[in-house]
This record gives structure tokens, C-alpha cells and sequence, in this order.
């Protein structure tokens, strides 16, 4: 299938290399425009994505796709998340994917050559098969149930969401174990509804983080959600709000320990043990709240 390579802001190396060993407490938030993929030893052109592999046999895939021009926090998070011999993977995000309108029912021809061509990316992008028959074959154990054990966690910020949420639906890309949501906050009525509506069918815990929960745009993603997640008597899912890139690690660990899919902390409280492997539904509002006044 035909491969689409954008152009890429050219960005320096030796400062992009600098900006990425500095503290985060100190570098500026990173914009995503301004990155030079293919400057990076782990990018894969065929791909498009940039992919930070275990160092042994992965305890778990965590996938990333960014949205465009936001904040870009996503490259500190691999590193963190491959140290803990996690192997994540990060795909490159294409101006269309706001342009198009994901609940569109007659798209046009330059949005179905689109959708095919970001399909074929995102299937490169969830395929962990390969891999974990090589960290198998590396630890010479052929337990398959082992392998298929390893949670495969995907994260969508902002337009990414309603795309990735489609797909999965259609069975055209695998079930996650696990979804993280990022600031995905349509402004339409149509693909707030969509987006709610899919959520609450999937059979996979959610996470959804926001990083200004308290804005009208959000409270009425929200509320579009929680009617459909009461309605569906959806659980595993959990609402929080974004304080930092350094604490979402944290944020998102935490989730998963509760999961029961990474280890509890040394010296956890008893009440951590006994919930380690529940989750439940996070309903922080009110249903009866009007909450703002403004409109999407």
C-alpha cells in the first residue's frame, strides 16, 4: 500500500537533541510541528511513528497518537515507559486528521483515500504480534497466553480519538486492554455524541484525562459521556485531570496497577492490595449540575 511521507518542519538537531535532556521542569512545552521525526534513531519511515523498544522481553505496549500543534509531552513518557521495559510506539499525526470529519456518512473520495492510507498506519502501529514472538523466541518460552498476557495500552489525544474509536469499532484495528484519553473534546454535537456513544460500549477500561475539565467545551464532552455510560451501565471507566507531564506517568501507572496489570508499589497500603485488581465507574459531576451556560 502507498505510503504518504509528510514534510516536516525542519527543525535543528543539535537543539532538538538539547531540548529533549533538559528537565522537564525547564524545556518548554515541544509543539508538534516543530519535531523532526525522521532526526530520531527510532523513527520508522515505513511507519511514520517512532518506536522506543523494551530493552528485554516487553512488560506491555503502550501506543501512542499525538494530535496536532498540542503540547507535546509524548517523547519523555516513551523513555520513561522503555526504561520500565515497556515498549511504546509513537505515531506521527497528519494535518487531516482535523480536517475530515470522522462522522461524516458520505465521505468524500479524498477522505476514504485518507482513511486508507492512515488505517494501513495504525495497523503497523497496534501489531505487537510480531514483536512478542521475538521476546519470546529471545527467552526461549513459547507460552502463548503468556505473551498475549502483556496489556496493550493505547493513548489518543485530542481529534485522534473519534478515528481510533471508529476503527476499533468496525473490528478493522484490534481491542486495546486498555484506552487513555487525552483532551478528546470534539466541538461538534454530532461527534461528541459519536465519541460517547462508542465509549460506552467498549468492552476495555477508559481513562480520560483533561487538562481543563472545568471548561465549558469539556463539561459538555462530559456530560455527553456520562449519559451514555450511565445508560450502558459502562465500567472500568475513570475521569482525572491533568496536573503535569511528569505526574501523568504516575497517573496513568497507578491506573494500571489498579488494573492489576503493573506491580503495586514497595510497602503499599493494605486498601491498595485488596483493590488491585478492582476499577469502577468515575463519576466526579453531578448528572443534575447545569453546569456552564455556553454551548459548544
Amino acid at each position: 500500500m502507498i505510503k504518504i511521507r509528510r514534510l516536516i518542519t525542519k527543525f535543528g538537531t543539535f537543539t532538538l537533541a538539547y531540548l529533549l535532556i533538559l528537565p522537564a521542569s525547564q524545556a518548554q512545552p515541544l509543539i508538534q510541528s516543530q519535531l523532526n521525526w525522521p532526526a530520531f534513531e527510532q523513527y520508522q519511515a515505513s511507519g511514520q511513528l517512532l518506536n522506543f523498544s523494551a530493552h528485554s522481553s516487553a512488560q506491555g505496549y503502550l501506543l501512542i497518537w499525538p494530535e496536532l500543534n498540542q503540547a507535546h509531552m509524548w517523547l519523555p513518557m516513551a523513555r520513561h515507559w522503555q526504561q520500565r521495559n515497556w515498549e511504546v510506539r509513537l505515531l506521527l499525526p497528519d494535518t487531516a486528521q482535523q480536517a475530515f470529519d470522522p462522522s461524516s456518512e458520505r465521505p468524500s473520495p479524498a477522505q476514504q483515500a485518507w482513511l486508507i492510507l492512515q488505517l494501513d498506519r495504525l495497523t503497523a502501529l497496534t501489531d505487537t504480534n510480531e514483536n512478542a514472538d521475538q521476546d519470546a523466541i529471545a527467552a526461549n518460552n513459547t507460552n502463548t497466553e503468556q505473551d498475549t498476557a502483556r496489556p496493550v495500552v493505547m493513548l489518543t489525544q485530542g481529534s485522534a480519538a473519534l478515528w481510533y474509536q471508529q476503527w476499533v469499532e468496525t473490528e478493522q484495528l484490534p481491542v486495546p486492554q486498555a484506552l487513555v484519553l487525552f483532551d478528546a473534546l470534539p466541538d461538534v454535537l454530532a461527534q461528541q455524541k459519536m465519541l460517547a456513544s462508542s465509549l460506552a460500549r467498549s468492552p476495555y477500561p477508559v481513562l480520560d484525562i483533561y487538562s481543563h475539565p472545568d471548561s465549558p467545551l469539556a463539561w459538555h464532552n462530559q456530560q455527553r459521556r456520562q449519559q451514555q455510560l450511565s445508560s450502558r451501565e459502562k465500567t472500568g471507566y475513570a475521569l482525572q485531570r491533568f496536573i503535569g507531564a511528569e505526574p501523568l506517568n504516575k497517573q496513568i501507572a497507578g491506573w494500571l496497577v489498579r488494573l492489576g496489570w503493573l506491580p503495586l508499589p514497595p510497602n503499599a497500603p493494605q486498601y491498595l492490595q485488596e483493590q488491585h485488581s478492582e476499577s469502577g465507574i468515575s463519576r466526579p459531576r453531578n448528572a443534575a449540575n447545569p453546569g456552564p451556560a455556553a454551548t459548544p
